[in-house]
């Protein structure tokens, strides 16, 4: 059996191949932004003499262009095509970032880790929406989506291990990586075709056609959905580690083992996400994904043994690899066609909220309680988010 096949991908002609390799390529480098600078952290702040309190500016500033730049992103790919918006970004991304690896001052790599930033901002929403353009059939483009996610886990696996090996004979060397994408541009110039004409719509027009949104519950509850798995994400990873170190003295190789188990579940749903579209309603699904979630919180705490909460973290990973791929296909199927690109990234700014909110909501909440009682919060958000939703689409229907 091919892997084409054994993901629901197969079939496809050789230039839906091409647009899709691009596309996933891109999803990998997007990802590598992050993932990958992380284990060069400490090796960058002794060799550069950085305060450890400063240190956080190298994703802060990555991180920080997609709150005010993707709705402007997302409007001028919609109006003037993918590819234009695509290439630059790409360029921008590889440019900036491999410079990163000749910058002779720390300022200099906050400076360019900010301009990586924006071409990554303007990358982010295309890796979804290029898969729904280049696949009109749902289950074809929910198994793509699945595809990506496995490949984006796939590659926080082993791309932080790289980098890890290459930080240890110097800060800079990862940084090199990121000039990868200089190829792929000119991959995506002659393998990607312009799926979507240039916008002869007014600009006022195209801005009220954001008025659908409100009018479509299925585009609020894909919002609503990816900002909850983000929350429940950041919350629950953040204060895991901590729980396990604090609670139970769980040394950082066990902790970094339970954290596998997270990414093994992801895949083994993510990767059969087109087959799993099948069974039924993609929001119901959904929601099916984060009651999985939600009661994998709950149990955290009454777990006894560490191989045990890997158990719950693998339940964890399997809801959240059923939730990413099919909110992505329900984001992108309910969109207007002309409105794709800015209703994606109007959910990656929802992310982004999710993202920043999460750590110090929880924080605030440990300060009338203990450590374990923030997985059953929660669990709890999670299952009675569920529920509210479940009345709303009934009352809808």
């Amino acid at each position: 059996m091919s892997l084409g096949a054994a993901v629901g991908l197969d079939g496809l002609s050789k230039d839906t191949q091409r647009g899709l390799a691009v596309a996933f390529a891109t999803s990998i480098a997007v990802v590598m932004g992050v993932q990958m600078v992380y284990p060069v952290l400490p090796a960058l702040m002794f060799q550069l003499g950085v305060d450890d309190k400063a240190i956080g500016l190298v994703v802060a500033v990555y991180t920080a262009p997609a709150i005010f730049l993707a709705p402007v992103f997302g409007i001028l790919t919609d109006r003037h095509g993918r590819r234009p918006i695509l290439l630059g970004g790409l360029l921008l991304f590889g440019l900036a970032g491999g410079a990163i690896a000749l910058a002779p001052t720390f300022e200099w790599v906050v400076a360019l880790r900010f301009i990586q930033g924006v071409g990554a901002t303007a990358l982010s929403p295309l890796t979804i929406v290029l898969l729904s353009d280049l696949l009109e059939d749902e289950s074809q483009e929910s198994s793509a989506q699945g595809f990506k996610v496995v490949l984006d886990r796939v590659s926080t696996i082993f791309v932080p291990v790289v980098a890890g090996l290459l930080a240890a004979i110097t800060w800079s060397l990862p940084f090199y990586m990121f000039a990868l994408t200089i190829p792929l541009a000119w991959l995506a110039w002659r393998w990607l075709p312009e799926t979507q004409t240039q916008s002869k719509v007014t600009m006022g027009a195209y801005l009220r056609g954001y008025g659908h949104i409100a009018r479509h519950p299925r585009l609020l509850m894909a919002f609503f959905a990816g900002f909850l798995r983000f929350f429940l994400d950041y919350a629950f990873f953040t204060y895991l580690p901590i729980y396990l170190a604090v609670s139970r003295g769980t040394s950082p190789a066990v902790i970094g083992l339970i954290f596998g188990c997270f990414a093994v579940g992801a895949i083994i749903t993510a990767s059969q996400a087109g087959r799993i579209i099948r069974l039924g309603d993609p929001a119901k699904l959904v929601l099916v994904g984060f009651v999985l979630d939600g009661v994998s919180l709950i149990a955290v705490p009454f777990l006894p043994f560490e191989p045990l909460i890997g158990l719950a973290m693998l339940a964890y990973g399997l809801g959240n690899g059923m939730i990413s791929p099919l909110q992505k296909s329900l984001l992108t199927r309910n969109a207007p066609t002309d409105l794709r690109v800015g209703v994606v990234s109007l959910d990656r700014l929802i992310q982004q909220i999710g993202k920043t909110a999460a750590p110090g909501v929880v924080g605030m909440a440990l300060v009338v309680g203990e450590l374990g009682m923030v997985f059953w919060i929660l669990g709890a958000l999670s299952i009675i988010s569920v529920v509210a939703v479940t009345r709303v689409m009934s009352h809808e229907s």
